[in-house]
C-alpha cells in the first residue's frame, strides 16, 4: 500500500488535566460534536522509537519549535487481535503547533506486537525492513523504547471542521529494560483532549473545557511517559 503523506500543514492543540474531569470532558464533547463515523472509540497503542540519546524525548522535554517521533500503532486490545496485525508505521513533524504526518500501512505478527522484548532486535528490524515504502528516511540509530497505550474517543466539531480526540487511561507497562533497568510500569493520571484543524481555531466550546480545569497548552503523552520511566514520579 502506498504510503500516506499529509502534504498541508494541520495544527494541533490539546487541552489536558486531570483524569477526574473525563465526565465532564465527555459531557461537553458529546453536547456539541458529533461521534466519528467510523472510529467513534476504541484502544490506541504504539511502541516509540528512540535514538541511544533520546533525541526524540529531549526534543519533546526541552519544548523545541521542531520535533519529530517515530512509532509503530495499532489499534483494539490483546484478545480481540488477529495473528496478522493491521498496523501503520508513522514519522510525525511538529512545527510549534503544527504537524505533518507520513504514515504507511504494514502488517505486524501479534506476537511481535506484544510479547517481543524491547531490548531485542527482532521489533528493530521489523521497522526498518516494513517501512520502505515510507518516503522518509529513518535513522538506523532507532531502537524501540517503550509501548503506550490508552482509550481514545473520538468526535468532529463541524464549526471549526476539527477532528477531536479524547484519550485517558494513558499506561506505559512495556519498556526497553537495557535503557530503564531501574523503572516500573507507567500509569499517568492525565486526561488529554486534542483537536486538529487547518487554521488552529479553538472550537467554541473550548471555555467549558477551561471550566472543567482543562488547561489548553503543550502535553506530550510521549514525553511525559518517558520522563516517568527516567526519573520516577511526576516531574514539577
Amino acid at each position: 500500500m502506498l504510503p500516506s503523506l499529509e502534504e498541508n500543514l494541520v495544527n494541533e492543540r490539546k487541552f489536558s488535566g486531570s483524569v477526574l474531569a473525563l465526565g465532564r470532558a465527555l459531557s461537553i464533547l458529546e453536547s456539541y460534536c458529533a461521534a466519528d463515523d467510523l472510529y467513534a472509540a476504541g484502544v490506541v497503542n504504539s511502541i516509540y522509537f528512540d535514538t541511544p540519546g533520546l533525541l526524540a524525548y529531549r526534543e519533546t522535554d526541552n519544548g523545541d519549535n521542531v520535533k519529530s517521533k517515530v512509532r509503530l500503532r495499532w489499534y483494539g486490545i490483546p484478545d480481540n487481535l488477529p495473528d496478522e496485525v493491521p498496523a501503520f508505521v508513522e514519522v510525525k513533524d511538529r512545527f510549534g503547533s503544527a504537524r505533518q504526518k507520513s504514515h504507511l500501512a504494514v502488517t505486524a505478527p501479534r506476537k511481535l506486537l506484544l510479547d517481543t522484548p524491547l531490548d531485542g532486535w527482532e521489533i528493530q528490524d521489523f521497522l526498518f525492513s516494513s517501512s520502505s515504502g515510507l518516503g522518509v528516511p529513518l535513522s538506523r540509530d532507532l531502537r524501540p523504547v517503550c509501548v503506550i497505550s490508552y482509550n481514545r474517543r473520538r468526535y468532529f466539531d463541524t464549526p471549526t471542521q476539527s477532528r477531536i480526540a479524547l484519550d485517558w487511561d494513558i499506561k506505559a507497562d512495556r519498556f526497553n529494560t537495557s535503557l530503564f533497568p531501574w523503572a516500573t510500569p507507567v500509569m499517568l493520571d492525565s486526561l488529554v483532549c486534542e483537536f486538529k484543524n487547518k487554521g488552529g481555531t479553538p472550537p467554541g466550546w473550548a471555555a467549558l473545557m477551561a471550566n472543567a480545569d482543562l488547561r489548553l497548552g503543550r502535553f506530550s503523552k510521549y514525553g511525559e511517559c518517558m520522563s516517568r520511566l527516567l526519573y520516577g514520579g511526576p516531574q514539577t
